[in-house]
């Protein structure tokens, strides 16, 4: 499609304007255009295929695939219906060219365990003061909907990662398992090597539902029958909380572990917010069968599943990502995302103007691809790794005045015992305990030491240090290195570790690490530059310009590329009840119909991202 000529004006704006400055040092009225800009030119450069063999896909039988999202993702595009289906291959940000995956001697130097332990690991807690704990659990709890690798390659040689002098690391040896790739055909000869995205790309809320028809019939099946409820209900137990599995989705025993469509990495905040949407849409199915009494479970199911999706959607658009963005040009990036220029109140008075999604936002504008198939990116899972965000400690404490129950370190609220944790505290007062607590900030010497030497082990028997793995798997994959990542977003390159950041430590920290600027790995320069007045992390935001660059480019496309976003969402397929319950909705309203108790907690609180009040409210 050519582009139009407002777009090429955009991208004419950000490139020349990008030249002395970022985006967010130019005033308001400026900076805005600046970042839609950087959106067109991104759509335009950095969308990747991957797929050389698309599957050929059959519509499930007696399935209705223009009004109902499928359980496997697939025929949500209708021309093209393997498109973002889970086991389709993820896609890349970055030219074919720059995204061979690094092997050995280069894919441990300098050693990743060496960053762990000297860069990334925490010193003490750095917290971000104007979040609260829901914001960390809330990005896990989409990265879960988005994306997984799925288990690693056990038939494959481990990689084994160099210990520095005197490390304490178990037995003496740090083997990880390499990605498990997608067994390449013909047509990938001479291709950098593909993975599989296990879940749906789709914003479909399958960390609820499951990505298989299989794990979807798991969710909603009644205990008692062994059926799907009959009432299009997920079940619930009887005191409010998620059924129990005792074992992951990859099938890995662990006692006491809550049923969901994912449970991977499971902790307290997975726990609660898919306890919050179970609810949820188990409301939506009683508020759809006032007007709908003769319709069947399966039907009630199907539509509440595309109400609650669009509504986490529109919660990530809208209360999420500005609560992290928390600046004028941030908040209005994402609202004009979802509402446009002319805002959430034009859009509830009079809807659409058009077909543009300039003036009223993407959600019902024409679904649009650009230049590559629909897909979750490589370079989006790698800037989406945001483990720093998790405390060490967590203090479980009573609403209604604020005395501490007991504290749990992040081991202790992990897998099962988050079960263990709602049996010795009200649902409320677990809500209350994360909304009133602070995540990590996204800097170096900030990355939880209660993930950086894992107790337990995982299903191969190999111990874990997240943080070692969190870069291993960037340069693994190909991702490009901090320098190289930037060169191809349209960013000001750093020449040296002085214009990588400000804090002097830092510099010199870096320099006798990596030796050269260009070694930089992307996660350790996205955390650097949170202290980089002039190129770095733009003020009130909680992640780096870096990243912020991929998100406009994929926040965007998980709704434009959607046609349960764009084309076909209009109440004829929601519903007028549930369309309507999409448009006057949101987080607040979701805990003042689940956690009303709460309800003084955070009446006053402008986002509820942001830390509640404490005491009796």
């Amino acid at each position: 499609m050519a582009a139009s000529l407002t777009d090429r004006l955009l991208a004419w704006l950000a490139s020349a304007t990008s030249r002395s400055r970022p985006w967010y040092h130019w005033p308001f009225l400026v900076a805005v255009p600046i970042i839609v800009g950087h959106r067109v030119t991104m759509r335009r450069e950095n969308l990747t295929d991957m797929e050389t063999e698309p599957p050929r896909v059959s519509p499930p039988a007696g399935f209705d695939v223009r009004g109902m999202r499928t359980a496997d993702g697939s025929f949500n595009d209708l021309a093209q219906p393997w498109m973002g289906m889970a086991g389709a291959r993820f896609g890349r940000n970055m030219p074919i060219a720059d995204v061979f995956g690094e092997r050995a001697p280069e894919l441990f130097e300098p050693s990743p365990r060496l960053i762990s332990n000297e860069l990334l690991a925490r010193r003490e807690f750095v917290p971000v003061p104007h979040l609260n704990l829901l914001a960390a659990a809330w990005i896990q709890f989409m990265v879960h909907d988005w994306l997984s690798h799925g288990s690693n390659d056990k038939e494959a040689t481990p990689h084994d990662v160099p210990l520095p002098p005197g490390d304490t690391w178990p037995e003496g040896r740090m083997a990880v398992l390499p990605t498990d790739p997608d067994p390449p055909n013909a047509t990938d000869a001479g291709r950098p090597t593909a993975y599989t995205n296990v879940e749906t790309s789709w914003w479909d809320a399958s960390q609820i539902y499951g990505s298989s028809q299989a794990r979807q019939d798991l969710v909603r099946r009644d205990p008692a029958t062994g059926l799907a409820r009959a009432d299009g209900k997920l079940h619930l137990e009887p005191n409010g909380l998620l059924p129990i599995e005792d074992r992951t989705l990859r099938g890995k025993a662990s006692p006491h572990l809550e049923l969901a469509g994912v449970n991977g990495n499971w902790w307290i905040g997975l726990s609660v917010l898919h306890t919050l949407f179970a609810r949820e849409h188990n409301a939506i199915v009683d508020r759809l069968r006032i007007d709908h009494p003769d319709k069947d479970g399966e039907w009630l199911f199907q539509k509440a599943r595309l109400a609650n999706a669009a509504l986490l959607a529109k919660i990530h658009t809208v209360e999420w990502t500005p609560a992290l963005m928390n600046s004028p040009e941030g908040r209005m990036a994402m609202r004009g995302n979802f509402w446009g220029l002319l805002g959430e109140a034009y859009n509830r008075a009079h809807g659409r103007v058009g077909q543009g999604e300039i003036l009223s936002g993407i959600p019902g504008s024409p679904a649009d691809h650009h230049t590559a198939p629909y897909a979750m990116t490589e370079e989006f899972a790698a800037v989406y790794r945001l483990h720093s965000l998790m405390p060490d400690e967590f203090s479980f404490r009573r609403s209604f005045d604020d005395s501490e129950a007991f504290r749990r370190d992040l081991p202790k609220v992990a897998g099962g015992q988050a079960r263990e944790i709602h049996e010795q505290l009200p649902f409320d007062d677990v809500v209350y305990s994360l909304a009133t607590s602070h995540p990590g900030a996204l800097v170096l010497h900030n990355f939880p030491n209660g993930l950086r030497r894992l107790d337990r082990l995982d299903e191969h028997g190999v111990h874990l240090d997240i943080a070692t793995v969190d870069i291993l798997r960037d340069r693994e994959r190909g991702v490009p290195r901090y320098c190289a990542f930037r060169r191809r977003i349209q960013a000001h390159v750093p020449r040296d570790f002085d214009e990588l950041t400000d804090n002097p430590d830092w510099q010199r920290e870096l320099r006798a690490i990596y030796g050269s600027v260009e070694k930089v790995d992307l996660q350790v320069g996205m955390m650097a530059e949170s202290q980089n007045s002039r190129y770095g992390t733009p003020p009130g935001f909680g992640f780096s310009d870096t990243a912020f660059r991929i998100f406009i480019l994929m926040a965007s496309r998980r709704l434009k590329s959607d046609r349960f976003f764009t084309d076909d969402f209009r109440p004829e397929v929601y519903t007028p009840a549930g369309f309507d319950w999409v448009r006057d909705n949101s987080l607040r309203t979701v805990f003042e119909r689940h956690c009303p108790a709460l309800r003084t907690h955070f009446a006053d609180a402008r986002n509820v991202f942001f830390p509640w009040a404490r005491g009796g409210g």
